[in-house]
Protein backbone atom coordinates (compact mmCIF):
# COMPACT_ATOMS: atom_id res chain seq x y z
CA UNK A 1 0.00 0.00 0.00
CA UNK A 2 1.57 3.28 -1.09
CA UNK A 3 1.83 6.09 1.51
CA UNK A 4 -0.79 8.81 1.32
CA UNK A 5 0.50 11.97 -0.32
CA UNK A 6 0.45 15.05 1.92
CA UNK A 7 -2.03 17.79 1.12
CA UNK A 8 -0.16 20.68 -0.48
CA UNK A 9 -0.98 24.32 0.36
CA UNK A 10 -2.23 24.89 -3.20
CA UNK A 11 -4.53 21.86 -3.04
CA UNK A 12 -5.93 22.88 0.34
CA UNK A 13 -6.30 26.48 -0.78
CA UNK A 14 -8.09 25.56 -4.00
CA UNK A 15 -10.45 23.28 -2.10
CA UNK A 16 -11.23 26.10 0.33
CA UNK A 17 -11.78 28.56 -2.53
CA UNK A 18 -14.18 26.15 -4.27
CA UNK A 19 -16.10 25.46 -1.06
CA UNK A 20 -16.35 29.19 -0.39
CA UNK A 21 -17.55 29.86 -3.95
CA UNK A 22 -20.23 27.13 -3.77
CA UNK A 23 -21.34 28.33 -0.33
CA UNK A 24 -21.67 31.88 -1.67
CA UNK A 25 -23.60 30.66 -4.70
CA UNK A 26 -25.91 28.60 -2.48
CA UNK A 27 -26.51 31.61 -0.27
CA UNK A 28 -27.47 33.73 -3.29
CA UNK A 29 -29.84 31.06 -4.57
CA UNK A 30 -31.50 30.11 -1.29
CA UNK A 31 -31.54 33.33 0.72
CA UNK A 32 -34.15 35.98 -0.08
CA UNK A 33 -32.98 39.53 -0.84
CA UNK A 34 -31.71 41.31 2.28
CA UNK A 35 -33.04 44.84 2.66
CA UNK A 36 -31.35 47.60 4.61
CA UNK A 37 -33.02 48.04 7.99
CA UNK A 38 -33.80 51.75 8.30
CA UNK A 39 -33.51 51.46 12.08
CA UNK A 40 -29.80 50.80 11.50
CA UNK A 41 -29.25 54.56 11.25
CA UNK A 42 -30.77 55.22 14.70
CA UNK A 43 -27.68 54.99 16.90
CA UNK A 44 -27.94 55.20 20.67
CA UNK A 45 -25.44 58.02 21.15
CA UNK A 46 -26.31 61.06 19.06
CA UNK A 47 -24.82 63.74 21.31
CA UNK A 48 -23.40 66.86 19.72
CA UNK A 49 -20.05 67.94 21.20
CA UNK A 50 -17.95 70.86 19.96
CA UNK A 51 -20.60 71.48 17.34
CA UNK A 52 -20.16 67.99 15.83
CA UNK A 53 -23.33 65.91 15.79
CA UNK A 54 -22.97 62.23 16.70
CA UNK A 55 -19.55 63.26 18.02
CA UNK A 56 -18.39 59.98 19.57
CA UNK A 57 -19.35 57.87 16.56
CA UNK A 58 -17.52 60.33 14.30
CA UNK A 59 -14.24 60.80 16.19
CA UNK A 60 -13.94 57.12 17.14
CA UNK A 61 -12.89 56.57 13.50
CA UNK A 62 -9.54 58.28 14.16
CA UNK A 63 -7.70 54.97 14.81
CA UNK A 64 -8.30 54.10 11.14
CA UNK A 65 -6.37 57.23 10.14
CA UNK A 66 -3.39 56.15 12.25
CA UNK A 67 -3.35 52.57 10.97
CA UNK A 68 -3.92 53.62 7.37
CA UNK A 69 -1.02 56.07 7.43
CA UNK A 70 1.26 53.53 9.15
CA UNK A 71 0.48 50.92 6.51
CA UNK A 72 0.90 53.26 3.55
CA UNK A 73 4.25 54.46 4.87
CA UNK A 74 5.52 50.95 5.63
CA UNK A 75 4.49 48.79 2.67
CA UNK A 76 5.08 49.20 -1.05
CA UNK A 77 3.35 46.17 -2.59
CA UNK A 78 0.09 46.99 -4.36
CA UNK A 79 -2.15 44.69 -2.31
CA UNK A 80 -1.01 46.13 1.02
CA UNK A 81 -1.27 49.68 -0.25
CA UNK A 82 -4.86 49.12 -1.40
CA UNK A 83 -5.68 47.54 1.96
CA UNK A 84 -4.28 50.38 4.06
CA UNK A 85 -5.67 53.00 1.71
CA UNK A 86 -9.01 51.31 2.41
CA UNK A 87 -8.38 51.60 6.16
CA UNK A 88 -7.57 55.30 5.79
CA UNK A 89 -10.59 55.95 3.57
CA UNK A 90 -12.81 54.09 6.04
CA UNK A 91 -12.04 56.79 8.61
CA UNK A 92 -13.36 59.51 6.30
CA UNK A 93 -16.22 57.46 4.84
CA UNK A 94 -17.45 56.31 8.23
CA UNK A 95 -16.98 59.77 9.73
CA UNK A 96 -19.05 61.29 6.92
CA UNK A 97 -21.75 58.65 7.34
CA UNK A 98 -22.02 59.20 11.08
CA UNK A 99 -22.37 62.94 10.60
CA UNK A 100 -25.40 62.35 8.34
CA UNK A 101 -26.63 58.76 8.84
CA UNK A 102 -28.69 57.59 5.86
CA UNK A 103 -28.47 55.07 3.02
CA UNK A 104 -26.76 57.52 0.64
CA UNK A 105 -23.89 58.29 3.03
CA UNK A 106 -23.67 54.64 4.15
CA UNK A 107 -22.32 53.84 0.67
CA UNK A 108 -19.17 55.83 1.50
CA UNK A 109 -18.78 53.90 4.75
CA UNK A 110 -19.07 50.48 3.13
CA UNK A 111 -17.11 51.03 -0.09
CA UNK A 112 -13.70 51.56 1.57
CA UNK A 113 -14.31 48.64 3.92
CA UNK A 114 -14.43 46.32 0.93
CA UNK A 115 -10.93 47.63 0.09
CA UNK A 116 -9.88 46.17 3.43
CA UNK A 117 -11.76 42.85 3.31
CA UNK A 118 -10.78 41.80 -0.21
CA UNK A 119 -7.05 42.70 -0.17
CA UNK A 120 -6.76 40.90 3.17
CA UNK A 121 -8.10 37.76 1.49
CA UNK A 122 -5.55 38.28 -1.29
CA UNK A 123 -2.71 38.55 1.23
CA UNK A 124 -3.87 35.34 2.93
CA UNK A 125 -4.05 33.50 -0.39
CA UNK A 126 -0.61 34.81 -1.38
CA UNK A 127 0.89 33.63 1.89
CA UNK A 128 -0.86 30.26 1.79
CA UNK A 129 -0.82 29.34 -1.89
CA UNK A 130 1.88 31.61 -3.32
CA UNK A 131 2.00 35.11 -4.77
CA UNK A 132 1.02 33.90 -8.25
CA UNK A 133 -2.35 32.77 -6.92
CA UNK A 134 -2.74 36.05 -5.05
CA UNK A 135 -2.20 38.00 -8.26
CA UNK A 136 -4.77 35.84 -10.09
CA UNK A 137 -7.57 36.55 -7.63
CA UNK A 138 -6.68 40.12 -6.62
CA UNK A 139 -8.72 42.19 -9.08
CA UNK A 140 -11.72 39.83 -9.30
CA UNK A 141 -12.04 39.95 -5.51
CA UNK A 142 -11.55 43.72 -5.23
CA UNK A 143 -14.04 44.39 -8.03
CA UNK A 144 -16.51 41.99 -6.41
CA UNK A 145 -16.22 43.87 -3.12
CA UNK A 146 -16.83 47.24 -4.76
CA UNK A 147 -19.61 45.79 -6.91
CA UNK A 148 -21.36 44.34 -3.84
CA UNK A 149 -21.88 47.86 -2.44
CA UNK A 150 -22.95 49.29 -5.79
CA UNK A 151 -25.40 46.42 -6.24
CA UNK A 152 -26.94 47.11 -2.82
CA UNK A 153 -27.30 50.79 -3.65
CA UNK A 154 -28.86 50.06 -7.06
CA UNK A 155 -31.07 47.09 -6.15
CA UNK A 156 -31.51 47.41 -2.40
CA UNK A 157 -30.16 43.88 -1.84
CA UNK A 158 -27.38 43.28 0.70
CA UNK A 159 -26.67 39.63 -0.11
CA UNK A 160 -23.53 40.34 -2.16
CA UNK A 161 -22.22 42.72 0.50
CA UNK A 162 -22.88 40.08 3.18
CA UNK A 163 -20.70 37.68 1.17
CA UNK A 164 -17.97 40.32 0.83
CA UNK A 165 -18.02 41.02 4.56
CA UNK A 166 -18.44 37.56 6.05
CA UNK A 167 -17.41 35.24 3.21
CA UNK A 168 -13.66 35.66 3.88
CA UNK A 169 -14.15 33.75 7.14
CA UNK A 170 -14.82 30.59 5.08
CA UNK A 171 -11.31 30.93 3.68
CA UNK A 172 -9.57 32.20 6.81
CA UNK A 173 -10.65 29.30 9.04
CA UNK A 174 -8.94 26.56 7.00
CA UNK A 175 -6.00 28.90 6.33
CA UNK A 176 -5.55 29.25 10.11
CA UNK A 177 -5.52 25.47 10.38
CA UNK A 178 -3.00 24.81 7.61
CA UNK A 179 -0.60 27.77 7.85
CA UNK A 180 1.08 28.85 11.07
CA UNK A 181 2.00 32.32 9.79
CA UNK A 182 -1.63 33.03 8.86
CA UNK A 183 -2.70 31.76 12.29
CA UNK A 184 -0.97 34.80 13.79
CA UNK A 185 -3.79 36.85 12.31
CA UNK A 186 -6.29 35.44 14.82
CA UNK A 187 -6.34 38.53 17.12
CA UNK A 188 -7.56 40.63 14.19
CA UNK A 189 -10.42 38.18 13.67
CA UNK A 190 -11.18 38.24 17.40
CA UNK A 191 -11.24 42.05 17.54
CA UNK A 192 -13.50 42.17 14.48
CA UNK A 193 -15.90 39.65 16.03
CA UNK A 194 -15.91 41.77 19.20
CA UNK A 195 -16.68 44.85 17.09
CA UNK A 196 -19.77 43.10 15.67
CA UNK A 197 -20.91 42.22 19.20
CA UNK A 198 -20.51 45.85 20.30
CA UNK A 199 -22.47 46.96 17.23
CA UNK A 200 -25.35 44.63 18.08
CA UNK A 201 -25.43 45.81 21.72
CA UNK A 202 -25.18 49.51 20.87
CA UNK A 203 -28.08 50.75 23.00
CA UNK A 204 -27.66 48.26 25.84
CA UNK A 205 -24.06 49.28 26.36
CA UNK A 206 -24.95 52.97 26.22
CA UNK A 207 -27.56 52.40 28.92
CA UNK A 208 -24.80 51.16 31.23
CA UNK A 209 -21.76 53.20 30.17
CA UNK A 210 -21.04 56.78 29.03
CA UNK A 211 -20.02 55.34 25.66
CA UNK A 212 -22.16 53.46 23.15
CA UNK A 213 -21.64 50.05 21.64
CA UNK A 214 -21.17 51.56 18.20
CA UNK A 215 -18.35 53.78 19.39
CA UNK A 216 -16.70 50.74 20.97
CA UNK A 217 -17.25 48.92 17.69
CA UNK A 218 -15.08 51.48 15.88
CA UNK A 219 -12.33 51.17 18.50
CA UNK A 220 -12.36 47.35 18.34
CA UNK A 221 -12.33 47.43 14.53
CA UNK A 222 -9.43 49.89 14.70
CA UNK A 223 -7.53 47.39 16.84
CA UNK A 224 -8.33 44.69 14.28
CA UNK A 225 -6.79 46.77 11.49
CA UNK A 226 -3.76 47.53 13.67
CA UNK A 227 -3.23 43.80 14.16
CA UNK A 228 -3.46 43.33 10.39
CA UNK A 229 -0.68 45.91 10.13
CA UNK A 230 1.43 43.99 12.68
CA UNK A 231 0.76 40.68 10.93
CA UNK A 232 1.72 42.11 7.54
CA UNK A 233 4.91 43.46 9.10
CA UNK A 234 5.70 40.01 10.51
CA UNK A 235 5.55 38.59 6.99
CA UNK A 236 8.33 40.96 5.92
Amino acid sequence: MSPRKPVTPVTAGLASLLISAFAALGFLILAPPIRQDEHYHLFADHRSILGIQNFCNVVSNLPFVLVGVLGLRRFRDLTSRILFAGVLLTAFGSGYYHLYPNDATLVWDRLPMTLVFMPLVVLVISQWMGTAWGRRVQWPLILFGIGSVLWWRAEGDLRLYAIAQFGPALLLLPAFWFDRSIRRLWPAAAFYALAKVFETLDGRIYALLPVSGHTLKHLAAGLATYWIFRWRRMLG
